[in-house]
């Protein structure tokens, strides 16, 4: 739940160290108090960590999050997603949050239950939910799909099956709409 924030305060600490570290050392050099140096660099950097901290954030969640578009899996690069997309997913848009993403990829409808498949087969006896629930059915709801998908301009498919994956006890998991006329899945998967 945390990990967008790690980078940016350990960067940020670097920064602060190597800030007051230099200033002590050059007020040592010059002969001025660098006991004095240390002390205000340490304050201010203290004072400044915040606002540096936020302003890091913004500067790198400006490359991680958002809407980007991949050839094949293996262009992704990103453990959280490619723990919830199929390898053999092309032509891949997914749209990066913090807390999750919203992918939109083509495969087959093999291809996509065989991952499914696999997915249950290896963490299935960990999942807060047994396979077959509501997340699971031949027919999705278009209100759902909205809901899930909106403000990306996706269209709902006229004949979407839904998959889900096996559920994390913190809520963590995917959902998965094939659309078997375009050969395209959509997913929407959150993490903690």
């Amino acid at each position: 739940m945390l990990w967008p924030i790690i980078l940016p305060i350990q960067l940020t600490s670097l920064i602060m160290v190597f800030v007051i570290v230099t200033v002590t050392v050059i007020a040592a050099a010059k002969n001025w108090k660098p006991g004095m140096a240390f002390v205000i660099t340490s304050a201010a950097a203290i004072m400044a960590f915040v606002p540096s901290c936020n302003g890091i954030m913004s500067v790198l969640d400006a490359r991680r999050f958002g809407v980007f578009q991949y050839a094949t899996y293996d262009d992704v690069r990103d453990f959280r997603i490619e723990r919830y997309l199929p390898p053999a997913a092309k032509a891949i848009t997914l749209e990066k949050t913090a807390m999750g993403h919203r992918a939109k990829y083509s495969i087959t409808e093999t291809e996509l239950r065989e991952y499914i498949d696999q997915l249950w087969n290896k963490f299935g006896r960990l999942s807060a939910a047994p396979r077959g629930d509501s997340s699971e059915r031949e027919t999705a709801s278009a209100d759902e799909f909205e809901l899930w998908f909106q403000g990306l301009g996706w269209p709902m498919p006229k004949n979407a099956i839904c998959f889900g994956s096996p559920t994390e006890a913190d809520g963590g998991g995917a959902t998965y709409y094939f659309d078997p006329d375009s050969g395209t899945a959509y997913h929407r998967a959150g993490y903690w």
